[in-house]
């Protein structure tokens, strides 16, 4: 997929209304091509790519404090989206040109910039919309860190601001995953069913990933027959859904059983 540009967006997006459909859209054609036995962290990436970014260009309209502060929103994303160094010899004279993000040696290291950049653009003032979605991107950053507790708490002062309710979907989905990665699937389960109330606000976007989570959770808890009747569920509520396969898969592995 071909990066969208800061300027191009903000031509394209001329009154404040369009950006929910411009920002579903894209959000819906890379959960088409996402496989959700990716990393959860990958997966939260991906969808900060699209969503926090996008959030932030609505403020255009609110002044130009609040434009300068979605620039550097943007440009925290850039470092997390930030390719890593190769490995070769002499990866430490790789060139990197003027006006790219830093790039880092490890994946740990990147995410240690992001929660720097994001804690110094808290500290200086963030608008209190922008402040949430700043926070969101720190709970995925510790959440690749594997500092679930810490996400948890970043992710639950974003949801507790001036979050977006559209964005409320990379919080709770952000929550989950931490929880899980933490071995209470209990609490995870919980996380990933209020996902369901976010689809069902944003007219059904994302509602089979909501019912995909919940029939995930159910099979790690055990109950396999629980667990095919959400999966064929989805086939049946979403039937274009782009995890059909991943679906047929689990479906597959669990009569084979």
């Amino acid at each position: 997929m071909a990066k969208i540009k800061h300027k191009q967006i903000v031509k394209e997006l001329k009154h404040p209304d369009q950006f929910v459909d411009f920002w579903t859209h894209a959000w819906q054609r890379i959960v088409a091509v996402m496989a959700p036995r990716q990393k959860p962290a990958i997966a939260v990436g991906v969808a900060l790519a699209v969503a926090v970014v996008g959030a932030s260009i609505i403020n255009y309209w609110e002044g130009s404090r609040h434009l300068e502060g979605a620039r550097t929103l943007s440009r925290i994303q850039e470092i997390a989206n930030a390719d890593l160094l190769s490995d070769s010899a002499d990866s430490k004279d790789e060139p990197v040109r003027k006006g790219d993000a830093p790039r880092f040696k490890t994946p740990l290291e990147r995410q240690s910039a992001v929660v720097k950049e994001v804690d110094q653009f808290l500290s200086a003032g963030a608008p209190g919309a922008l402040k949430a979605q700043a926070l969101i991107l720190k709970g995925a950053a510790l959440l690749a860190s594997a500092r679930n507790d810490d996400a948890l708490v970043a992710y639950q002062a974003a949801l507790d601001g001036r979050l977006d309710p559209r964005l409320n979907f990379l919080a709770h989905e952000g929550q989950g995953y931490a929880y899980e990665a933490k071995g209470d699937l209990d609490k995870a389960l919980l996380a990933f069913g209020k996902l369901e109330g976010d689809a069902a606000a944003f007219r059904g976007f994302y509602e089979d990933r909501a019912l995909y989570h919940k029939a995930r959770l159910t099979e790690l808890k055990g109950d396999k027959a629980g667990a095919v009747g959400v999966y064929k569920q989805i086939l049946v509520k979403v039937p274009e859904t782009g995890l059909k396969d991943e679906i047929s898969d689990r479906l597959a592995s669990i009569e084979a059983k």
